[in-house]
């Protein structure tokens, strides 16, 4: 019986609201870390497009903003989505590709579908992105995986402080402003700091890790239904090695330097003008 699996980074599902986000950084409460990480790689060439997909529409709980950001992952998949049949690689590349899909690629996945999906020629991709919109819609994987990530309270900008804490080292970012007082984080309880460090390593896991879901043709366990098909699913997370506590001062000044870049984006600062293909992408 053949089976089909869908790979999925969801990435971080909701807007930090943290008071430790300084001010030139607002930004980061009204767009996803996902859009503004997208016009960095655009910058470095490390993507050709801009994705279309966005996080906050993947956990949203709505199912018709769930199957946007699916249709959004097809159309530019790039190491995000990706989807096997019987253990083999039918889509999406196996390094994470990062062109959009072309009707070439489209077509080979349409055809490689045809002996799981019962539906008309051309109508196979778009039945499959239904039953995986209908599956997460139903299921409660995302929420869980949701609440893992906003382990995460302070932002990388508040938990930083207590990294340094933690590491007994004089901390960098303080020294970089100039304050007669040090930041407040820098007095509480070594316990505190230890707590806020773990818990940002763990939701930065959940942040980066995949969701697998697993297809069969009718069985016993849970199912979901297609055009009068019926298919048991099975859903699962891969790729949570725990984040190692060193990793901490990298992730800030990644942040940083993602939040610098995608201001820079919307003032046409950078070359190229990546601006007008973020806004010719709905990321405006």
């Amino acid at each position: 019986m053949p089976c089909l699996s869908v790979e999925i980074k969801p990435k971080c599902g909701f807007l930090p609201p943290s008071k430790y986000i300084s001010e030139e950084n607002h930004m980061k409460k009204s767009i996803s870390r996902f859009r503004m990480h997208q016009a960095l790689k655009l910058h470095r060439k490390e993507v050709s497009e801009i994705s279309h997909y966005d996080p906050l529409d993947m956990f949203s709980g709505i199912k018709n903003r769930i199957y946007k950001a699916m249709r959004a992952l097809f159309s530019t998949p790039q190491n995000n989505f990706r989807i096997f049949l019987n253990g083999s690689i039918i889509f999406g590349g196996s390094g994470g590709g990062t062109n959009a899909t072309n009707s070439k690629t489209a077509e080979l996945l349409e055809d490689a579908l045809g002996c799981f999906i019962r539906a008309e020629e051309g109508k196979r991709t778009e039945a499959l992105l239904q039953l995986v919109t209908e599956t997460l819609h139903e299921a409660s994987v995302l929420d869980k995986l949701l609440e893992v990530q906003k382990l995460d309270a302070f932002d990388i900008e508040g938990a930083i402080h207590a990294y340094y804490n933690v590491v007994s080292e004089p901390c960098k970012v303080c020294q970089h402003v100039s304050k007669d007082q040090p930041h407040e984080l820098h007095t509480i309880p070594f316990h505190e700091s230890l707590e806020i460090a773990r818990n940002y390593l763990i939701a930065a896991t959940a942040k980066d890790c995949s969701l697998i879901i697993s297809f069969r043709r009718k069985g016993d366990s849970n199912s979901a239904s297609l055009n009068e098909q019926e298919f048991d699913h099975k859903a699962f997370f891969i790729d949570l090695d725990m984040k190692s506590l060193d990793r901490m001062k990298h992730y800030y000044e990644l942040d940083q330097e993602i939040v610098s870049n995608y201001n820079k984006v919307m003032r046409g600062d950078t070359e190229g003008d990546p601006k007008k293909r973020l806004q010719s992408n709905g990321h405006a």
